[in-house]
C-alpha cells in the first residue's frame, strides 16, 4: 500500500507514472486515480479545427471542423488521387505541440499525399488538473469521433475514396479513431476507410471497457495497433488484425535514463513509427504469442512483415520487433 501511495503521489506531481510502479501497478494507480465516466454520446465538439496541409506546393489552411469538408474540397488544384493522411492527437496534446511538429516534418517527405491534423485540444487539453481533464477528455472521446467522421464522409461524397484514407492517432486518438471508422461505415453505407494506425491507444478508461467502444478490427479495411507502454498509459487489450509489440510493449529501451519511463514509452510510439517512413526496413516484426519466445529467437521461423509505415497490411495476428540499435 505504502509503495502504491508513492507511485500515484509521484504520478499527480510530474505528470506521468515512474518506472519503479511497473505495467501492472502503474495501470491499477492510474484506474485508481481516475474515476473514469459513463459513456457520453452527444457533446458539443464545434470548437475542433481541422489543418490541411499541401506540402508539394506550401500551402496550408485551418478550417473549423463543421467547413473542414467543404473548404478541403475547394482547396486550390486539389488533386484527388493523392493520399490523405489524417493525425489524430492524444491527452494534453496541442497543435504547436511537439507531436504535431514530428507529424509536419515527417510528412513533408511523404509524395503524392495531403496530410490533416485535427486539433481537438479544445475538449482534450489539461487546464483543469489531470485528474478532472482526463475525465472530460473521455467523455468526448465518441462524439469527437462522430464528427471526424462525418468530415470523413462529406470527402467521400465529394470524390476522394476512402481507399485513399489513412488515419493515425496517438493515445486518446487511437482510441477516437475506432469511433471514426464504425461510424463512417454508417454514413456511407457500408464504406470503410483503407487503413487505421493506433499508437499506444489509451489504457486508462479503455482497456476493461467493451470492445466496440475502442479501436478494433473492422472498423477500416485493415487496422494496426501499436502497443508501447502496454497496461498503463496505453492498452493492455488486443484489438486489431496486426497488434504490434514494440520490444516487450512496456518500458521502451530508449526510456532507461527517464525517471517518467511510462510517459516516455507511451509518446515513443509516435517517434518509431514516424521514424520508419524514412527507414523501410527498420522494424522486421515476427508472428509470435510472447515476448520471451521472441527475444529467445523461438519464433524466426514464423510469419514475418514490416512494421510501421511500410506494413504492407496482409499480416494478422500478434507480432513483435525490436527498435535496439536505432534512435528516434
Amino acid at each position: 500500500m505504502r509503495m502504491f501511495s508513492f507511485c500515484l503521489f509521484l504520478f499527480i506531481q510530474l505528470s506521468g507514472i515512474i518506472h519503479i510502479c511497473g505495467g501492472g501497478l502503474a495501470g491499477t494507480a492510474l484506474k485508481h486515480f481516475v474515476k473514469c465516466p459513463a459513456r457520453q454520446m452527444h457533446m458539443d465538439v464545434s470548437k475542433m479545427d481541422v489543418h490541411f496541409h499541401d506540402f508539394h506546393r506550401g500551402k496550408s489552411k485551418v478550417f473549423p471542423i463543421d467547413k473542414a469538408a467543404k473548404g478541403i474540397l475547394s482547396f486550390d488544384r486539389l488533386d484527388k488521387n493523392k493520399k490523405f493522411y489524417m493525425f489524430v492527437h492524444g491527452f494534453a496534446t496541442y497543435i504547436n505541440h511537439t507531436t504535431a511538429d514530428l507529424v509536419r516534418r515527417t510528412f513533408k517527405a511523404v509524395p503524392n499525399s495531403y496530410l490533416i491534423l485535427i486539433d481537438h485540444s479544445h475538449y482534450t487539453n489539461h487546464y483543469d488538473g489531470l485528474k478532472k481533464s482526463y475525465r472530460r477528455s473521455v467523455k468526448h472521446v465518441y462524439s469527437i469521433g462522430v464528427q471526424l467522421a462525418h468530415m470523413l464522409a462529406q470527402l467521400n461524397n465529394g470524390g476522394i475514396n476512402p481507399k485513399r484514407i489513412h488515419a493515425i492517432g496517438h493515445s486518446l486518438g487511437g482510441q477516437i479513431l475506432g469511433h471514426v471508422g464504425h461510424n463512417f461505415i454508417k454514413l456511407t453505407n457500408g464504406k470503410k476507410i483503407a487503413r487505421i494506425t493506433a499508437l499506444d491507444p489509451a489504457g486508462p478508461c479503455f482497456s476493461d471497457s467493451p470492445k466496440e467502444e475502442q479501436i478494433r478490427a473492422g472498423v477500416a479495411d485493415y487496422v494496426e495497433v501499436y502497443h508501447c507502454d502496454d497496461g498503463a498509459l496505453g492498452t493492455k487489450s488486443v484489438l486489431g488484425d496486426t497488434d504490434f509489440f514494440v520490444n516487450k510493449g512496456s518500458a521502451q529501451p530508449q526510456c532507461k535514463s527517464t525517471m517518467v519511463s511510462n510517459k516516455c514509452s507511451h509518446n515513443i510510439c509516435v517517434s518509431m513509427w514516424m521514424a520508419s517512413v524514412a527507414h523501410r526496413n527498420w522494424f522486421p516484426a515476427r508472428n509470435c504469442d510472447k515476448y520471451k519466445l521472441f527475444k529467445n529467437w523461438s519464433c524466426v521461423s514464423n510469419k514475418k512483415t514490416n512494421a510501421g509505415f511500410w506494413n504492407p497490411g496482409t499480416a494478422k495476428g500478434v507480432y513483435f520487433f525490436s527498435t535496439k540499435g536505432h534512435n528516434f
